[in-house]
This record gives structure tokens, C-alpha cells and sequence, in this order.
């Protein structure tokens, strides 16, 4: 027996299994399409699918039919999915009509969708109601959809062409056959990766061979259309970009003007002008001859993301001229794939390139920077005293990213003044702002050598990023308490920043010192403060004190004249780029008294407590959000779905997010720490809502209630009036416990995490 065939015989047993645990009967079609839309989630092909079949007039020419959708949280991308299934023990082979016939019913469900009137002959209560109401009215969904994804699943072999791309009611439709062979692969590498046939596309690549001398890689060089690349951008997105380093850097640079120029007016020419494209691939497929690609594996622009965004979006203005642009490609096929990511990351260094790559676009991709963006897409700032209204700090870890992903959500003024309540632009950093935020306050010492410090923020960006990377980075553990320090540290970096002022400011700069009085003055005051600056303080309340203001004012005023004063050299900028320089200050400079910021400095037994329970306080905090969300049945998850439908306080996304919410919950996956923050955000507008919809859960008795009384409510109570941490409606969950006698297991978990909201924030924690 092959391995596709142990493969198959355990997807029939897994069929099997989950439709007997179905109590609404569902079929086996049905039950393997979900297994299939595990399966391309998982590899990150889709994203928020559900089920929803749908079909009418089978075996007619209006047939058409659907068994599942996903629309892209980004709205620019739809999936539709129809399903071709084999109950038969033994595995068989798809032919051509089958798929065509799959793509066809597919087809005609989207033209009835999209002519708006599909949705009056279905009822409300339909699976894809919702989705043919959106697609038939929404103008919004319209303007931002750029790809629809066709998948035909099926637990057969298929052997044959993939339908090509077509235009189709002014849309791309891209067509993708998930057979059992794919599956496999899936199920083996947790990825489909992009596979070119070149040939069956009618697009011929010749190529020259290029001698390397070594077995680690081959190399070609080749030309590519530019039609052809701003079809593949068109298709693939950004994961035709993954191993790149940074996004779309729209037409602002005039590299990519240029590139814009050169198709609307020299389209011709292109070749000569451009550098071309730097791509990797797995393997390739050449003709008898050795001089023509015919199929590449897993393809990936690694050099050239520019150029081929470009192409796209200006394909809509070029005209034919796009079809007469050539684009220059080296491709390198990789053998050695232990070392694949050190290869992609030294091309990406050293291949040319039209838009400067800097040390800290090649970090891109590191760990610790995926993870501070990862953490900073779903946490979201505490409600202060001065403002009820919540917002993120958006790291742009890849270069444009925030501009990018302003352009698709701001095309009109309604969206962008939301985007920009969310995502404002005076919170927004890069990664060169973040060294600078973190290197300021920072100091390590090797051998009496000072090789981090405040003077490396003076010598500049790249000199600063790449003590940060090469130094700092490989030790850090990144987690939710790291990220509110350097959320704060970012605050004082900006005010002290604009403290200083310059001469373009209202109010006349203390000197012409700037980039040396901002970094040295905050590594002074963590001198001064012995460490022990309440980072935590900040971060609550996304502000400075105003005592802390003006004495950070006060301390540069008394550095910018000590530094003028007794600088051996005339350039006192460049010395400040100098460890020497950083020593003497620390030395010869008399920081001011901080008696007047004592109430801006934590003792050191909180600092000491606050981060040695950091980590626990973290594991508390996903540990009680996972409990919480885990104790809501996918029961409750389908009526929290159906309320947001009905009530409109769910967008579509959010309903089918509650739904396969559900189904995990009933089969057991485990949500993401990312899922599972999205599904308190959930939570959180239910119970400001619609609190009703958790009264069953309320009522359900618990043999867990000792580890909650009186004391601690009123305690939580108390305490929390003054930092003011939890929002109106999770305060009125504390106001209703104390005021019964019991509390159901439910309720027990709500209380369990606002402690643990509460803790991060300083609450002792007094449960047993």
C-alpha cells in the first residue's frame, strides 16, 4: 500500500468518524469539505471559510452549485468552493468534463449573485444569503474585491489542465483543483506552494543556464512578460512575495514612478531600463533542449517586489502597452533546502536592486520582529482617563505596510477616518524607530566596553539597527509585557522628542542637538531612576506625566549647555557617536534631582515582581482568555453568528469567524492566540450588546465556586476605579457578581479573566 493510499484510507475513516458525531446528518460530501477547508486554512490558503451548500436546477444549463465561501478580511479576495466527492473504498481519477462541469455551476452562482437578484429568491435564513446579498448590493466589497478564487475539492486523482484564468463580470476568476494528491502534500508540508505551468499557460520562457559550480543551487537567466507578472501578482498576492522584503512602496519613490513612466510611455524599453526580478524556485521543468521552462515549483519574487506590484497596478492604465514589457529574471533553483532562508535573505542583500535594501528591510522576517507585529495587530491600548477611545500602535515591520493597507481601506473618507481612529499615524513605528525607542534606554557592557548605549542612536539609523539586530534581538523573548514597555518607551522617545523641539516648531528648540539631547537624555534619566521608571504607568496611560515632562525638558536644557561647554571637539554631534563620549557624561554630568518624578518611579520590589511574573502573568492572561472562549459551547457560538447577522453588530467575516469558532470548539482545535483574541473581541460586543444571549450559561451551576467570594469582588472593585482598566460593561460583571449568592462555572471564568486583565495591570492576585 502507498503512502496517498494510507492517506486516503485514513481521510474515509476520518469522514466517516465526524459524520456519525454530526447530529443534523450531515453527508459525507459536506463533512469532507470541511476537512478540506482545515486543511488549505491551516496552510494558510484561506482564511475564515465556511460551509455553505447551495444548489439549484442540477443537470440543467442553469445549474449551479456551492458548498462552501470565504471573503479575505481585507474584503479583496473571495473563495467560492464546490465540491466533487467519491464514497468508493478505492481511489479514482477525475476526468476534465467532471471539473469543467464543477466550474461551470460555480460560474452561474456568481453570476446570479452578482446581478443582484439572486438574494430575493432565497430565503433569509440560507447559507449564502448573506454572501449573495454583498455581492449583489455592496459597493464597498465591489470596489475592494480584486480576485476570485474558484477551488473544485475532490478526493480524487486529477491528472488533467487547470481551467485557465478569465475575466468574468469585470473580475479575475482564477480556478485551483485541490485533488487527493494535494491534499496529501498539504497534510505533509502545511503549505501549497505556487506552481507554474508555463507551458499549459502559453507563455514561452526561454533560458540560458547558468555554470554556479557548486551543487547548493542552479541558475538561469530568463525574461518574464509583464502582462504575465501583473497576472501572477493578480493571482497570488502577497504570496507570491512571502520571502520578500518589503510591500508595495506605492508611486511615492521615483523608482517606481519611473517604472510607471517607463510602461505608459517606453514600454518598449523596459528591458533595458529595468534590473529585473530575483526569484527562487524548488525545481523547474525544461524542454529537450535545455533553453525553455516549461513548469517551475514553488516559485518566490525574492528581489523585484517593487517592480511587480508596480505592474500590476498600473496594468489598469497601460493598456496593451503592458503586454510589450520584458522583464529580466534570475532565477535561482535551490537544492539545498536546510539553508534555503540564509540563501534568500543574502539574495535579497546583494542582488541588484532598484530601491535600496537596508539591514533593516533583510530583518524583516526575523522571529522576534513577526512576533512584536503579531502582538501589535491585536492589543489593543488601555481606556485612559482622558479617552474612553481604543486604538493599536501599528508596527510597519515591512516597509509601506501601514500605506498599503491605508490605500485599501481608505477609499472613501468614511474609511479612512476609520482606519485612522484604529491605526493612528502618530502611532505608527518602523523598525529603525523601535531600535531607537529600545537602544535609548538600554545599555550593555562587554569587557568595560560599552557596546550598546544611547551613542549608537546618534550614529544613525543603520549603524543603531544593526546593533539592535546583531546584539539585542537574539536574546529577547517577546511577549505582552515586553510590548507595553516598548509601547512606553516609544511615548517618552516621542515626547522628549517633541520637548526638544526644532526650528520649524511653535516654540524655540533648546539647541540644534536634537538627535543627541533625545536618546542621551532618556538614558540618563534610566540612570537617575535606578531602572525603575514605571514603564507600566505609561502604557496605561499612553502618556507621560506632566512632572515627568517638564523635568525631561529641564535635564536637556542643563545637558545641551554641559555639552557645549565641555565637548574637546567642535563637532559635538559626531562625538556623541562615540562610546568616550556616552562615558563622560555618565561620568562628569549632574542629573537633576528626581524627587519631583517620585511618583513616576516604581519601587524596586514591584519592578522586580512586576517582571519576574511577567511571563506567568502573560500564561494568565491567554490561559484565562482561552478558558473563557473554550467555555462557551458552539452552540452558543451558532446563535452569536446568527444574532450578528440578524443585528448587523457582526460583519460577515465576524459571523463566519463565530461559526468555525464552533466548529473547533466541537472537534477539538486549538484557536491561535491570535484566533482566540479575536474571538474575546467577539465576546466583549456580545456582552455589550446583546448579554442576554449568556444567560443559560449564567444559570448553569458550578462545583468551582469557592474560588471566588465577596472580598475579592469588592477588592477588584475597588481597585480598579482608580487606574480605571476594565471597560463599562466588564465592570458591570464584577457590580452583578457581588451581588449573588452563587455563581455559575461560566461566570466564574468571566471573573477569572478580568483578574487576570487586572494583574497585568498591577492587581494582586488573591484567589487560591
Amino acid at each position: 500500500m502507498t503512502e496517498l493510499d494510507e492517506f486516503y484510507k485514513s481521510l474515509k475513516s476520518e469522514i466517516f468518524t465526524r459524520q456519525l458525531s454530526e447530529e443534523n446528518g450531515a453527508t459525507q460530501e459536506q463533512v469532507f469539505t470541511q476537512i478540506c477547508l482545515d486543511m488549505l486554512s491551516e496552510a494558510k490558503e484561506t482564511e475564515n471559510a465556511v460551509l455553505a451548500y447551495d444548489e439549484k436546477a442540477l443537470g440543467t444549463r442553469n445549474q449551479h452549485k456551492v458548498n462552501a465561501y470565504s471573503i479575505s478580511l481585507t474584503s479583496n479576495t473571495l473563495d467560492l468552493f464546490i465540491t466533487v466527492f467519491s464514497p468508493n473504498e478505492e481511489i479514482e481519477t477525475i476526468d476534465k468534463q467532471s471539473v469543467e462541469r464543477a466550474c461551470t455551476r460555480v460560474e452561474n452562482f456568481l453570476t446570479k449573485c452578482l446581478s443582484g437578484k439572486y438574494e430575493n429568491e432565497i430565503a433569509e435564513t440560507s447559507a449564502v444569503f448573506e454572501l449573495a446579498h454583498l455581492l449583489g448590493n455592496s459597493k464597498k466589497l465591489k470596489e475592494k474585491l480584486i480576485r476570485i478564487n474558484r477551488y473544485v475539492l475532490t478526493n480524487k486523482k486529477y491528472k488533467g489542465e487547470i481551467p485557465i484564468a478569465k475575466e468574468f463580470n469585470g473580475y479575475t476568476l482564477f480556478t485551483n483543483v485541490i485533488d487527493l494528491e494535494k491534499l496529501y502534500s498539504i497534510s505533509m508540508n502545511s503549505r501549497l506552494p505556487i506552481h507554474l505551468d508555463l507551458e499549459e499557460q502559453g507563455v514561452a520562457i526561454p533560458c540560458l543556464p547558468i555554470p554556479t559550480g557548486i551543487d547548493e543551487y542552479d541558475a538561469y537567466l530568463t525574461y518574464l512578460p509583464g502582462n504575465f507578472i501583473s497576472f501572477l501578482y493578480k493571482q497570488y498576492g502577497f504570496k507570491l512575495l512571502e520571502q520578500n522584503v518589503r510591500s508595495f512602496l506605492q508611486f511615492k519613490g521615483g523608482i517606481n514612478r519611473g517604472i510607471r513612466d517607463t510602461v505608459l510611455r517606453s514600454p518598449n524599453m523596459f528591458f533595458a531600463y529595468n534590473n529585473g526580478i530575483s526569484a527562487t524556485a524548488d525545481s523547474i521543468l525544461l524542454d529537450e533542449t535545455k533553453t525553455k521552462i516549461l513548469a517551475i515549483n514553488n516559485l518566490q519574487i525574492v528581489n523585484g517586489g517593487q517592480t511587480t506590484a508596480t505592474l500590476f497596478h498600473v496594468s489598469k492604465d497601460a493598456g496593451e502597452n503592458i503586454s510589450k514589457v520584458l522583464v529580466p529574471m534570475k532565477l535561482s533553483v535551490i537544492h539545498e533546502k536546510g539553508n534555503t532562508f540564509e540563501i534568500i535573505k543574502h539574495i535579497s542583500k546583494f542582488a541588484n536592486t532598484q530601491n535600496k535594501i537596508n539591514d533593516a528591510d533583510l530583518s524583516a522576517n526575523d522571529p522576534v520582529l513577526v512576533e512584536i507585529e503579531k502582538i501589535s495587530r491585536y492589543m489593543l491600548t488601555p481606556i485612559t482617563i482622558s479617552s474612553t477611545h481604543q486604538h493599536y500602535w501599528f508596527f510597519d515591520r515591512i516597509s509601506r505596510q501601514y500605506d498599503n493597507l491605508m490605500a485599501q481601506s481608505a477609499r472613501t473618507k468614511s474609511g479612512k477616518k476609520a482606519f485612522l481612529l484604529k491605526y493612528p499615524k502618530s502611532c505608527k513605528f518602523t523598525k529603525y524607530e523601535l531600535a531607537k525607542y529600545y537602544n535609548s534606554y538600554f545599555e550593555l557592557i562587554e569587557n568595560g566596553k560599552i557596546i550598546v548605549g544611547p551613542h549608537c542612536v546618534v550614529d544613525g539609523n543603520e549603524v543603531n539597527f544593526r546593533a539592535f539586530r546583531d546584539i539585542i534581538m537574539p536574546s529577547l523573548e517577546v511577549d505582552k509585557i515586553f510590548y507595553e514597555d516598548l509601547i512606553a518607551k516609544a511615548i517618552l522617545f516621542k515626547e522628549v522628542d517633541r520637548l526638544h523641539g526644532t526650528k520649524r516648531s511653535k516654540t524655540s528648540p533648546i539647541g540644534d542637538m536634537k538627535q543627541v539631547m533625545v536618546p542621551y537624555s532618556i538614558a540618563l534619566l534610566k540612570i537617575a531612576t535606578n531602572n525603575c521608571l514605571d514603564l507600566g504607568k505609561i502604557w496605561r496611560n499612553q502618556k507621560i506625566s506632566t512632572e515627568l515632562s517638564d523635568y525631561m525638558y529641564s535635564l536637556m536644557v542643563r545637558l545641551n549647555k554641559f555639552l557645549i561647554e565641555n565637548s574637546p571637539r567642535t563637532n559635538i554631534i559626531e562625538w556623541a557617536t562615540k562610546e568616550e563620549c556616552w562615558k563622560f557624561v555618565k561620568e562628569e554630568f549632574v542629573i537633576p534631582d528626581i524627587i519631583v518624578i517620585e511618583n513616576d518611579i516604581a519601587s524596586q520590589a514591584i519592578i522586580e515582581e512586576r517582571y519576574s511574573k511577567q511571563n506567568l502573568s502573560n500564561q494568565e492572561f491567554f490561559g484565562a482568555s482561552t478558558s473563557l472562549i473554550t467555555a462557551i459551547p458552539n452552540d452558543i457560538w451558532l446563535k452569536i453568528a446568527e444574532w450578528g447577522k440578524d443585528s448587523g453588530c457582526l460583519s460577515l467575516q465576524d459571523q463566519n469567524f463565530s461559526k468555525n469558532i464552533a466548529h473547533k470548539q466541537k472537534y477539538g482545535y486549538k484557536l491561535s492566540e491570535s484566533e482566540t483574541y479575536s474571538a474575546i473581541d467577539i465576546y466583549g460586543i456580545v456582552k455589550l450588546n446583546n448579554p442576554e444571549l449568556f444567560i443559560e450559561l449564567e444559570e448553569m451551576p458550578s462545583d468551582k465556586l469557592n474560588n471566588f467570594d465577596a472580598n475579592m469582588i469588592t477588592n477588584m472593585l475597588a481597585w480598579e476605579k482608580s487606574p480605571i482598566i476594565l471597560e463599562n460593561w466588564q465592570f458591570k460583571i464584577l457590580q452583578k457578581s457581588i451581588k449573588l449568592s452563587s455563581i455559575s462555572e461560566f461566570q466564574m471564568y468571566e471573573l477569572l479573566f478580568l483578574v487576570s486583565i487586572l494583574n497585568q495591570h498591577g492587581f494582586e492576585n488573591h484567589t487560591n
